[in-house]
């Protein structure tokens, strides 16, 4: 082993056990008698970034996608740091390189249509929800972030359906039956709501909004109550 390399492991181990600045001061060692190994540089940024030295994060991403232009890993690290720092349209520059490098890693797909949803393109980040949906129906993730979106849209048709497919892929997912209650509640179907609140009070561990829960039940439950007696009278 070089004494470059040498350096270069102890800077690795020292980043991993999150030791960033003595990680640092190794990587430059290494980097100072062979600057042809982008994996240092590489290392190197991933040290700043922990650091949130964003700015020498990505300088130093830089050099290392000279040496390597075709490492998805760099691209996605230097997208993360320029959307860190407020660069979307830079940082989804570099997600679509990665994406082209690497077709089948779905989780940066799944980035790249966060940071749409960030900047507020919805239509492209329900976009590439769907392409992901199609190509992976069992990614459960994609389901979930356009159902939530649409929620966000208040777009409650589609949120519903949406939250209908999560529980038929994961009947587990709890959180669902909530969503899916709401989004009845907003259609105008409360008869159907309360049955999926009822669903989701069902999982002994939800604890953190228990008691609204319970109470929108109630307050559904009297809401038809007067419904039918008026309905009686006329």
């Amino acid at each position: 082993m070089s004494i470059s390399e040498k350096y270069y492991t102890l800077a690795e181990e020292l980043r991993k056990n999150n030791k960033y600045k003595e990680s640092i001061e190794n990587y430059l060692h290494s980097i100072l008698i062979d600057r042809e190994n982008p994996d240092a540089y590489l290392g190197l940024a991933l040290s700043y970034k922990n650091l949130k030295k964003y700015q020498k994060a990505i300088a130093t991403l830089k050099k290392a996608e000279k040496l390597s232009p075709q490492n998805a890993k760099i691209q996605k690290e230097l997208a993360m740091c320029n959307i860190i720092e407020g660069e979307y349209c830079i940082g989804i520059k570099h997600l679509i390189n990665s994406i082209k490098m690497e077709p089948e890693n779905t989780d940066i797909q799944m980035q790249l249509a966060l940071v749409h949803e960030m900047i507020e393109e919805e239509d492209m980040a329900l976009m590439i929800y769907q392409k992901i949906i199609e190509t992976n129906p069992e990614y459960i993730r994609a389901y979930i972030q356009k159902a939530t979106l649409y929620m966000h849209l208040e777009d409650y048709l589609n949120s519903a359906k949406m939250f209908k497919q999560i529980i038929k892929l994961k009947p587990d997912y709890f959180r669902a039956n909530l969503a899916l209650g709401i989004c009845l509640e907003k259609l105008g179907n409360p008869i159907a709501a309360r049955r999926y609140y009822k669903k989701y009070l069902k999982v002994p561990s939800i604890d953190d909004n228990k008691k609204e829960i319970f109470e929108r039940i109630s307050e559904l439950a009297n809401d038809l109550m007067i419904n039918d007696t008026t309905l009686r009278i006329v």
